[in-house]
């Protein structure tokens, strides 16, 4: 199974794909990382572990789905995976 890294969101923004740029992502990277037909990207604050402030860029449909099935709002966390999630970076970012 693949490796992923614990986390609780705490906020997430809708971000177009074309704003990309407002979190260090060119067009390349947006299309590199999510494929040429990606729509919106999910910008999540979370907390992991040790309380250390991440945020993770995925797919916004990805995003949705989490939270409807309630994973995204489980106070115990859930496991991102590299694969639906490939922007993982320290502390918190303002997208837009």
């Amino acid at each position: 199974m693949e490796q992923g890294i614990w986390v609780r969101a705490i906020e997430y923004q809708a971000l177009p794909r074309d704003m990309a740029q407002c979190v260090g992502l060119s067009a390349a990277d947006v299309k590199g990382l999510f494929g040429q037909d990606s729509n919106d990207l999910a910008v999540v604050k979370c907390v992991d572990r040790s309380g250390k402030k991440v945020t993770a860029i995925g797919g916004l449909e990805h995003f949705r789905e989490l939270l409807a099935s309630g994973e995204a709002r489980d106070a115990g966390g859930m496991i991102l995976r590299k694969t639906a999630w490939p922007v993982l970076l320290q502390g918190w970012l303002k997208a837009g």
